[in-house]
């Protein structure tokens, strides 16, 4: 059964400073993972979430599996990735709140 995937204010701001190929391309990675994200997605260390290669972009993803959802946070150029990660480490979750 596919997952649901509910994107944070803070993905479509990012999305809308990228290039629209690599937002297109992001939106569609995240719509392929929908059916095995166990797959797809990586454990991060020390920080609770996981996160999707595209390309030279990672994707933060919270992932509830009891409810079957995935939540996409925001989209990094991976060199610039886990500088940013401590940011949402207070906020971590709160996405959810809106459900």
């Amino acid at each position: 059964m596919a997952h649901d995937i509910v994107y944070a204010e803070t993905l479509d701001e990012t999305l809308e400073d990228l290039e629209k190929e690599d937002a297109q391309r992001v939106i569609r990675k995240l719509g392929e993972i929908a059916d095995f994200p166990d797959h797809f997605l990586d454990s991060l260390k020390n920080h609770p979430g996981y996160k999707l290669r595209v390309g030279d972009f990672r994707v933060l993803v919270d992932w509830d599996k009891d409810d079957e959802t995935l939540y996409a946070i925001d989209v990094f150029e991976r060199k610039y990735e886990y500088r940013k990660l401590g940011n949402y480490r207070e906020v971590w979750g709160s996405w959810r709140d809106d459900s």
